[in-house]
């Protein structure tokens, strides 16, 4: 909802506390909320702008399962 309003920052530090909450939880629902969260994540990357660059690592390392 954050995203599509426009609040990039709000969007990456909501996405950032439900990524909190789903530490030590490893399901498929929690993985395809992470790789979905990634993806709308990908056409703001390229505008440098640093929580974006975060969260997008942070969900690579969840998928990853670091």
């Amino acid at each position: 909802m954050h995203l599509k309003r426009g609040s990039i920052e709000q969007a990456c530090a909501t996405w950032h506390r439900a990524i909190d909450h789903m530490d030590g939880v490893r399901s498929v629902r929690t993985r395809k909320a992470v790789s979905r969260m990634c993806g709308d994540l990908a056409r703001f990357r390229a505008r440098g702008l640093r929580c974006v660059a975060d969260l997008h690592e942070r969900g690579r390392d969840f998928l990853a399962g670091v």
